[in-house]
């Protein structure tokens, strides 16, 4: 049996992911897309206390990323980018001593994965203000470390140095967050180790999200920051209406307002307002008994070249760990909306 820790942000993950970095003795592995100052320290000291860190950021060198990868390297890890012309290493996973793994929604900046200062996880921990996230942290499973560590060195393998003056996007504005409430617990259950499947690659996302989805007998809880009416996107919306006319309950919460347009999904929507909660940042899904944490958006990069992550837990206290506090971030947020074109660059 695998021992699965289900945790949202802010509540609970930032605490759990910092506990998880400090705990690798032998090797650190990971794929993000971005990684400030809140948390590159952790990856420099494990660097500098003889940990093997490989760490894989996106080719864009603001936000933090820069940063992160002289202060890594100087300590004695490595770093590396995806190579020019490839998707964008959107991914948020991390691989601890070949045994533990945590696949997220967030960055691994304040915003998205704030901290307990003492270390400390609801209902003792002070409530936080961050981004909506969701993340699925796995271990100790040796089939799934396997699989990971493939394909963690095929991308590794992939990659190439950061350019040594490392240009990129600005520093984009931070959006408004807020502090939802109630913050509850991680919730920790043994699973099956063939109830879990981990894919990566906005491509594998993809096939993972259309097979579940079209098979839903009872209910689909989708929650994304936005949706792209894309070609990548096409058969996910189009195996949630072949859902909703079923009699499946397919419901869907966007992260932020979104604009009215001509073709809307035949299934309620609403968006998250930090005014009454947070701004949703997470890209999951519950559907049944299952429950679905990624990283993809659903874009045509998310879908497609990207380097994203996912895993998939089949198990019913997991997926109602996820239904409950999607349920919760539904009850408060704002009137139905319907799906709006807009920029596809991730985030």
């Amino acid at each position: 049996m695998t021992l699965v820790t289900c945790a949202l942000g802010p509540d609970s993950a930032g605490t759990l992911i910092t506990a998880l970095l400090a705990s690798a003795e032998r090797s650190l592995d990971a794929c993000m897309y971005e990684v400030g100052p809140a948390y590159r320290w952790a990856f420099a000291d494990s660097a500098g206390h003889g940990v093997r860190v490989r760490l894989i950021l996106d080719h864009h060198g603001s936000d933090g990323n820069a940063a992160t990868a002289r202060e890594v390297t100087r300590a004695g890890g490595e770093c590396r980018v995806p190579p020019p012309g490839s998707g964008r290493a959107h991914a948020k996973l991390i691989a601890v001593d070949c045994a533990q793994l945590a696949v997220g929604t967030g960055n691994l900046i304040w915003r998205d994965a704030p901290r307990d200062a003492r270390g400390a996880l609801p209902p003792r921990a002070r409530p936080l203000a961050g981004t909506r996230e969701w993340w699925a942290l796995a271990g100790p499973n040796r089939r799934l470390a396997r699989e990971v560590r493939t394909r963690f060195d095929a991308a590794w393998s992939a990659s190439v140095l950061p350019p040594p003056r490392w240009a990129g996007v600005s520093d984009a504005a931070a959006p408004a967050v807020g502090t939802p409430r109630p913050q509850v617990a991680p919730l920790t259950v043994p699973v099956s180790g063939h109830r879990l499947q981990f894919v990566s690659g906005g491509a594998a996302v993809r096939s993972l999200l259309v097979d579940a989805l079209r098979r839903a007998e009872v209910r689909i809880l989708v929650t994304l920051p936005y949706v792209s009416v894309c070609d990548a996107a096409r058969p996910l919306l189009d195996a949630m209406e072949a859902a909703s006319r079923r009699g499946v309950d397919v419901r869907l919460l966007l992260g932020e307002p979104a604009d009215p347009a001509p073709t809307v999904p035949a299934v309620p929507t609403r968006f998250m307002d930090p005014a009454r909660s947070t701004r949703g940042h997470a890209k999951g899904v519950v559907v049944d008994g299952r429950a679905i944490v990624t990283s993809a958006n659903w874009s045509s990069a998310g879908l497609g070249p990207n380097w994203e992550s996912a895993v998939l837990v089949d198990q019913p206290d997991c997926a109602a760990y996820f239904a409950e506090a999607w349920e919760r971030d539904w009850s408060v947020a704002s009137e139905p909306c319907w799906f709006r074109g807009r920029s596809e660059r991730e985030s």
